[in-house]
């Protein structure tokens, strides 16, 4: 349970749904379920890479471990390092986002508070549970998730049951249509759909937690993408079948809450919106517990072998076994990003802002990580079927990769890709630096992966 809760609770799809469907919509016009439809299709090449690493070992490092053990440690730290800033970026983002849906609800209720206030208290709340074990965090997480879903069920039942905008069928096939427009238009509706999918891979940071994980991991792996992919496909398509057109739900600022409060009443409406609090709650928590972890491992192979630097990064609870030490650094960063951006007026520029940088670096991640699957399979036995499959996978990505920097976006998002650009090559440096570099070589774990690259029976350590 616990990596399948990691997994889902960094996608946060209660959340992201509630009011995803009005920004595709803005994108896509009637098209939204489509896109997500592909967005799944071009993630699954993804999820695919992270499923065939999984297969053979794991480790609390993740890309760390399966990047550096197909291509090498710098490689490998490289990975580490961008998908460290992206789960470092998601939970400061969704700290924005949880104060914002909070926000939402108080007001409804007569109630004022400023945004960066309850961002701050949804920050210390995180830490409490973090530091906690990780059984009680992934448990809190499913049974937010869960019961936030169910809620969701329930008004999509009722949004059925009482048939589409004007008359017309509300199992209507027309959001799975393309309405005309450019594949080009929809191509940017599918990548917003790829963001939404993302965080399926953070159960693979519990590789060193999970029992069995050669076979629990790819499991949570495949089973939260495709069951974060059917909540973002099936409400997506009861909201465009809602609403009488693309303008009237994109104008939307959370379609769930209003169907929620148009077919079931006022209450219901603010049960949406609390079940949208807590979605994104779970969501910070699980991108800080996988960012803890990587931050573990990397700790582990960098610092010096009694120094106060290992003795911090490395350090558990001896009660909770959770990664306090790890903790202690990535929640600073995480309140650090989110402080930064607390002049916004909103918490919806501030969230938009930090996810950008995350979004943009994940997609990076993501492809050094099917690249290094393609190397993986060719030395252990070059089998044509994944070879193929990967090949195609980095095709896609690198459409994704173009579609989302050409043209290069506007002010604010223009600097965001240069801040992602400069954490990148920062990486790339950090990699280049002589001591670093050696702790890298001499790492014993990656020593015994890469091993098992030319042992196809290999099984994880």
């Amino acid at each position: 349970m616990r990596t399948v809760a990691l997994s889902v609770g960094i996608q946060g799809p209660t959340a992201g749904v509630i009011v995803g469907p009005a920004v595709l919509a803005g994108i896509v016009g009637g098209s939204g379920a489509l896109a997500y439809l592909f967005g799944l299709v071009a993630m699954s090449f993804v999820a695919y890479a992270f499923v065939l690493f999984s297969r053979s070992f794991n480790s609390a490092g993740s890309v760390y471990a399966y990047n550096g053990a197909a291509l090498g440690p710098s490689y490998g730290f490289v990975s580490a390092w961008t998908l460290l800033l992206v789960y470092l970026a998601f939970a400061a983002g969704v700290y924005a986002s949880t104060a914002d849906i909070t926000q939402s609800l108080l007001t409804s209720w007569g109630a004022h508070v400023w945004w960066v206030w309850l961002a701050l208290a949804g920050f210390a709340l995180t830490m409490v549970f973090a530091y906690l074990s990780i059984g009680l965090s992934s448990a809190v997480i499913f049974a937010c998730e869960g019961a936030a879903v169910a809620l969701l069920a329930v008004v999509g039942a009722a949004v059925v049951a009482s048939g589409g905008a004007h008359g017309h069928s509300a199992l209507s096939p027309a959001p799975f249509q393309l309405h005309g427009i450019a594949l080009s238009v929809l191509g940017l509706g599918v990548v917003n759909a790829f963001s939404a999918f993302s965080g399926f891979e953070g159960a693979a940071t519990l590789g060193e937690e999970a029992r069995r994980s050669t076979r629990t991991i790819p499991a949570a792996i495949a089973w939260s993408l495709a069951g974060s992919a059917v909540v973002y496909i099936v409400f997506t398509w009861i909201a465009d079948n809602a609403y009488a057109t693309p303008a009237a739900l994109a104008a939307a600022p959370a379609p769930f809450v209003h169907l929620a409060t148009v077919h079931l009443g006022p209450v219901m409406g603010d049960m949406v919106n609390l079940a949208g609090v807590v979605s994104a709650f779970g969501a910070q928590l699980a991108c800080v517990n996988a960012a803890n972890r990587i931050l573990f491992a990397l700790g582990r192979d960098l610092t010096g072998p009694a120094g106060r630097a290992r003795r911090l990064l490395t350090h558990t609870d001896s009660r909770h076994r959770s990664p306090t030490g790890a903790l202690a650094v990535s929640g600073p960063l995480t309140l650090g990003a989110l402080v930064a951006f607390s002049f916004e007026a909103t918490a919806v520029r501030a969230l938009t802002i930090i996810v950008e940088f995350g979004a943009y670096l994940m997609i990076v991640a993501y492809l050094l990580t099917v690249v290094a699957a393609i190397a993986w399979i060719w030395r252990r036995d070059r089998r044509p079927l994944p070879l193929i499959v990967l090949g195609v996978g980095v095709g896609v990505l690198g459409y994704v990769l173009y579609d989302t920097f050409v043209p290069l976006p506007s002010s604010p998002f223009g600097w965001v890709i240069g801040a992602a650009g400069a954490s990148l090559a920062a990486g790339v440096a950090l990699a280049a630096v002589p001591v670093v570099r050696s702790r890298l070589h001499a790492s014993p774990l990656l020593r015994t992966y890469r091993r098992s690259a030319l042992c196809p029976s290999g099984a994880e350590s």
